[in-house]
């Protein structure tokens, strides 16, 4: 299996629970796919935030969609066989999320903050995105997102 970095710049979202940022999903049919790494940094500053991590079961519509290609892989061979994309900015109709969030976090107001969510560490095997589904990073509370950085390293 290959590894793909690929990243995008949000928008803000609405000051409304469970918004999408940003959504990693799995088009493919039959093939599973790994998010191993997960990056988010604010680019203007807002409120302490509380970002969550959740499943998705149906697609949102985005405002913009990242698709790797050969150069997102790490020895830029081939595209990533699933066709996983990075769906960002303003999303238009929201994903549908399965019922309990992955992962949660609290994040200063400050321009520059946010994390560095590892899946893969310590021997782990990342999260696994099935055929057909998703994983979003959502507004944990009712505040707006601001503008942001997201990066998914995932294993295709």
């Amino acid at each position: 299996m290959a590894r793909y970095r690929v990243n995008g710049k949000t928008v803000a979202t609405a000051a409304t629970i469970d918004h999408a940022i940003a959504e990693v999903w799995n088009p493919s049919t039959t093939k599973r796919i790994k998010l191993l790494q997960l990056w988010c940094f604010k680019q203007a500053a807002g409120a302490a935030d509380e970002p969550v991590l959740r499943r998705t079961t149906a697609k949102g519509t985005p405002g913009s969609t990242v698709t790797p290609t050969s150069v997102n892989e790490v020895e830029q061979i081939a595209a990533p066989p699933s066709s996983f994309t990075l769906e960002l900015s303003a999303f238009t109709v929201q994903p549908t999320l399965a019922a309990s969030p992955l992962d949660g976090s609290v994040i200063p107001a400050a321009i520059g903050s946010g994390f560095i969510w590892l899946f893969d560490e310590h021997g782990g095997d990342g999260l696994e995105i099935p055929a057909g589904a998703g994983i979003a990073l959502t507004v944990g509370i009712a505040l707006a997102f601001p503008v942001a950085r997201v990066t998914a390293i995932v294993e295709d």
